[in-house]
């Protein structure tokens, strides 16, 4: 029977997960911001609880996208922090250019889950005008047996040049 229970515990977690995204997905913001940079913050898991004494291991992926047409943007720095805060990796050595339409990604294993269930990323970026600002969005993946776990979070502006 303790195993019939983790799986409901799991199910419910999993249930609770696709809830938050989805109705987070449906406020999101579609307007259109120009800046010339900025910082976002991404909420992160390389881990989550599925009963009170066990905890399941998740890879987190944090993925940026420029999605401007016309002009490049620099990423300056990419970081990821613990639930409590401590800088865990920082990714970024020296400016990395993203084209128009481009992508980068950033990974923190499964076996790497020092960060928790409250870890995250902070991305800082800049531009040499107005341009759209970019996307960043941590995809978080694990499973055991038959059971599979995904969700992604939405990264939220929280400094913004103009």
């Amino acid at each position: 029977m303790p195993r019939l229970k983790e799986t409901r515990v799991f199910q419910k977690l999993l249930a609770l997960i696709m809830l938050v995204s989805g109705s987070a997905a449906a406020q999101a913001d579609n307007q259109i911001v120009l800046s010339k940079g900025g910082t976002i913050y991404v909420p992160a898991f390389s881990q989550v609880p599925v009963s009170d004494s066990e905890r399941q291991p998740l890879a987190a992926t944090l993925v940026v996208h420029n999605v401007d047409a016309q002009e490049k943007i620099k990423l300056t720095d990419v970081r990821y922090y613990s639930k409590d805060g401590t800088l865990l990796r920082d990714f970024v050595d020296e400016p990395f250019p993203l084209s128009s339409f481009q992508s980068s990604d950033y990974v923190i294993g499964i076996r790497e889950n020092t960060g928790g269930t409250g870890a995250n990323f902070v991305v800082r970026w800049e531009a040499p005008s107005m341009v759209v600002e970019p996307m960043a969005n941590a995809l978080m993946v694990g499973g055991t047996g038959t059971q599979g776990l995904s969700f992604q979070t939405s990264g939220k502006v929280i400094e913004r040049h103009q």
